[in-house]
């Protein structure tokens, strides 16, 4: 384990992402940072892993952008351990085809060294984002009628 990471940078970086201060974020990202967002690239193209600083931030400065203007990030629950953080929160923008809002939540894990982002995980409600990006419900069914005494559903 490294030096633990204090809560006010966690705190300063995010600041920096919901900003889109571009100069200060990439002062909070290691030159080999992995990135990861999780959700289907075919439809959300800012998905997938990024490796090295310079890749991310043209992810976060021009890819996102480009699919989505107005981006905000607001946190809602944060937890600092140690070289970790994990945050809860709330992600709305604008889709720049069609001008309407997109808003969905995310969770993002973190690996700090020296003050640095070095890892960094991101779990989006990626069906709940699909659907607004394409601008419909999608069909879930299977397909197949419900019979018989045994249709319950867990949930």
């Amino acid at each position: 384990m490294t030096d633990p990471v204090a809560r006010q940078v966690v705190e300063a970086f995010y600041r920096a992402v919901s900003m889109r201060d571009m100069d200060t974020l990439a002062g909070y990202l290691d030159d080999n940072v992995h990135w990861t967002i999780s959700g289907p690239v075919d439809i959300l193209p800012f998905c997938g892993q990024r490796v090295g600083k310079t890749v991310v931030m043209k992810l976060l400065g021009r890819d996102i952008p480009a699919l989505l203007a107005g981006r905000r990030l607001v946190p809602t629950v944060m937890l600092v351990d140690g070289d970790r953080a994990s945050v809860l929160g709330k992600l709305t923008a604008t889709k720049r085809e069609g001008g309407h809002a997109i808003s969905y939540r995310t969770a993002h894990f973190m690996q700090f060294r020296d003050n640095k982002v070095v890892e960094y995980i991101s779990i989006i409600d990626s069906f709940d984002a699909v659907e607004q990006v394409l601008g419909r419900a999608l069909d879930v069914h299977d397909g197949r009628a419900a019979t018989g005494e045994n249709n319950l559903i867990a949930i």
